[in-house]
């Protein structure tokens, strides 16, 4: 466990440009919107905006960090890989740092969010709250996700490497990435087994809104959204997750097995 800990810690000082780039790139967007609307009267509406926009573009923050971290370790991969700490060990120290690193980025955005948007849209301070806190957990769930397949796709192009010049890897990790997307999201998820696996725990939207006592306008505007169904499905979120635990164990085996030398 010490070993590992270690290891925690050497990736807060490898990933830490990364929180350091979204903080300041926020700030900085953050400065140009509020100066330029502010003789209109708009800053705080702008400010909201800025903070909801910012803080779902962090669906892309843990892939990034993780092609960060990764293509740091690459300069020196030899070293990287001589710890005898299992890949699986290896890749989960970068994904909880990264994850920190996400939600310290998230909670400053937050506020922005949170503040301006009290201004715009005519939501309770309960329910703008209520609501921050489901799409918070959302944005880290679904940027863990998606940096999973990242950190997959980025493993096989270290293993292409080995055989192949690092440019022409990369065509065929791209390539391969959007094959396996069109045949997995697509013609799969789209399919009748998918939703035969996925379309169970029924869970409905309008009761939630009720239960979290929301604002009737946020109940009109899940109706609006979803349409009369008003449904979405526990199921989809269980498969995905053990679809994303297939990929990271594969992610490890190829690190462990196929490309450590």
């Amino acid at each position: 466990m010490k070993a590992w800990l270690a290891l925690v810690k050497k990736e807060f000082r490898i990933g830490l440009p990364i929180l350091l780039l979204a903080i300041v790139l926020f700030l900085v967007g953050l400065v140009i919107v509020t100066v330029a609307t502010y003789r209109f009267g708009y800053a705080w509406d702008a400010v909201g905006i800025i903070g909801l926009a910012w803080g779902g573009g962090h669906f892309f923050f843990m892939a990034i960090y993780m092609l960060y971290s990764l293509g740091v370790e690459r300069k020196r991969l030899h070293l990287w890989l001589h710890n005898p700490m299992h890949a699986s060990g290896l890749l989960a120290a970068k994904l909880v740092t990264g994850t920190i690193y996400m939600i310290i980025s998230l909670l400053i955005i937050s506020i922005a969010a949170y503040v301006g948007g009290l201004h715009f849209v005519p939501f309770s301070d309960g329910t703008w709250f209520r609501i921050g806190m489901i799409a918070f957990l959302h944005v880290i769930s679904f940027s863990i996700d998606f940096s999973v397949y990242v950190i997959l796709a980025y493993i096989v192009f270290l293993l292409l490497e080995r055989y192949m010049p690092a440019f022409l890897s990369g065509v065929s990790v791209f390539i391969g990435w959007w094959v396996f997307a069109y045949l997995y999201f697509g013609l799969l998820a789209d399919s009748k087994f998918y939703y035969a696996i996925t379309e169970w725990g029924k869970i409905d939207l309008g009761f939630v809104a009720n239960s979290l006592q929301f604002d009737m306008d946020v109940r009109q505007a899940i109706v609006n959204f979803q349409g009369e169904d008003t449904f979405i499905y526990a199921g989809n979120y269980v498969i995905e997750l053990i679809t994303i635990l297939i990929i990271y164990f594969i992610a490890s085996w190829l690190l462990d097995k196929k490309v450590e030398v």
